[in-house]
């Protein structure tokens, strides 16, 4: 059992320090032999010492957003997901989490992307109710950014490292968290990263809810329709819709009412780069709260942690699937530089099924609404129409129909 203590005393108080030894541990999700025992320290001094890291508390309070709240269905406590870009200092052997930007053009990524120099990406899990630490996450950039063909699944560069205090640390307004290696270990429970793995690919589905910036107090409508038969996706965000096909997408801006074609990134590298080579599982949370959405009824989610690599370019995210189907459900996007608001949040609130062939051909607006093409098959390409998928819907409107016809018709 990993514990933390308080040590408190007059003298101390009288310069407000405030020592907490903490037992914990920490490693790399994805390397088995950086599992290391630490021993966590509430103090004033921010000197760097070989094997530790140390985080500003004033920064964790000032600079942390919540986009989710959870609950553990092993543990029932509910916790908030912090996401934060923090400066931390220093190492634990010799790993270096710092974010580094990928090279412009690295799978399609914008120039433009810039990170202070010793800033760690991070997810805070928080109690709700002792309003303690329990865990951190923190979202390795990739770096040296190998080409996208020589990755694999649950292997480095890409994942996370964590920090774990089975006791909670309570949260500060000032001072240090300084987390130092004390001895290797085995209690990381990193022994089998494959045996979560994100659904490759992921199903198609569709999905009606919300994109939001909290920085801007923001909410807008969104929509995403993939079908992955005819290798066609629709996502949307307010006024802004993405069309993408084999060969690339349109962006339409509707405020502007121009479209334009990019090959840059096309629906494979768009939904087929949401896979383990990038990210890692976080665990199952039931997702109690949304920012942005009024009323979230819980849903059972997996959680995983990483990096995503889409048509943006390549930027850290907390995604999530649906536990029941696979669906993709949403995402909380950090961003490199440390702001009080940070980040955007897409979830959707009702999804289901893609009608293979259908579902992406009946949204409305189509590529051929807003000017891109003038025909549908023109971005299409030639239509599959898929196997038809019985779910408990269509088992109960069979079995009705035959009692109709059998009692009524017959």
């Amino acid at each position: 059992m990993l514990f933390c203590i308080v040590i408190a005393s007059t003298f101390f108080n009288i310069f407000l320090l405030n020592f907490v030894n903490c037992d914990g541990i920490f490693y790399l999700q994805r390397v088995p032999s950086s599992c290391v025992q630490t021993t966590v320290t509430m103090t004033e001094d921010n000197t760097t010492t070989t094997n530790c890291f140390i985080f500003s508390w004033q920064q964790i309070a000032d600079l942390t957003t919540i986009y989710t709240t959870y609950q553990d269905p092993t543990t029932n406590q509910t916790f908030y997901a912090r996401i934060a870009a923090l400066t931390v200092l220093g190492t634990i052997d010799n790993h270096d989490l710092d974010y580094h930007c990928p090279p412009s053009g690295y799978n399609g990524v914008a120039p433009g992307c810039s990170t202070p120099n010793n800033t760690h990406l991070v997810v805070l899990h928080i109690n709700a109710l002792d309003n303690k630490l329990y865990s951190i996450n923190v979202i390795l950039s990739g770096t040296p950014f190998p080409s996208l063909s020589s990755l694999v699944n649950n292997q480095p560069p890409f994942g996370t490292a964590r920090h774990v205090f089975d006791g909670g640390i309570s949260s500060q307004s000032t001072g240090y968290l300084k987390i130092c290696k004390r001895n290797s270990s085995t209690q990381c429970p990193n022994t089998n990263t494959s045996a979560h793995a994100l659904p490759y690919p992921l199903p198609s589905n569709t999905g009606y809810g919300i994109f939001g910036i909290k920085m801007y107090n923001f909410v807008t409508n969104s929509v995403w329709i993939m079908d992955d038969v005819n290798q066609i996706l629709i996502c949307t965000a307010g006024t802004t819709y993405y069309y993408f096909n084999s060969t690339g997408f349109f962006i339409y801006d509707y405020s502007s009412n121009t479209c334009t074609w990019s090959p840059a990134c096309n629906y494979q590298c768009e939904v087929y780069n949401y896979n383990s080579r990038f990210l890692d599982y976080a665990g199952e949370w039931v997702i109690t709260k949304k920012w942005g959405v009024g009323d979230v009824k819980p849903v059972a989610a997996q959680a995983w942690i990483g990096n995503a690599i889409d048509a943006a370019g390549i930027f850290p995210v907390i995604l999530y699937t649906d536990n029941a189907t696979g669906h993709y459900i949403g995402l909380d996007k950090l961003d490199p530089i440390p702001m009080s608001n940070m980040g955007a949040s897409y979830w959707y609130t009702a999804h289901d099924d893609t009608i293979v062939g259908e579902s992406v051909l009946k949204y409305h607006p189509n590529v051929v609404d807003v000017g891109c093409v003038s025909q549908l098959s023109d971005w299409t390409g030639p239509i599959s129409d898929g196997e038809m998928i019985m779910t408990s819907k269509d088992i109960r409107l069979i079995l009705w129909a035959t009692f109709f016809l059998y009692f009524f018709v017959a």
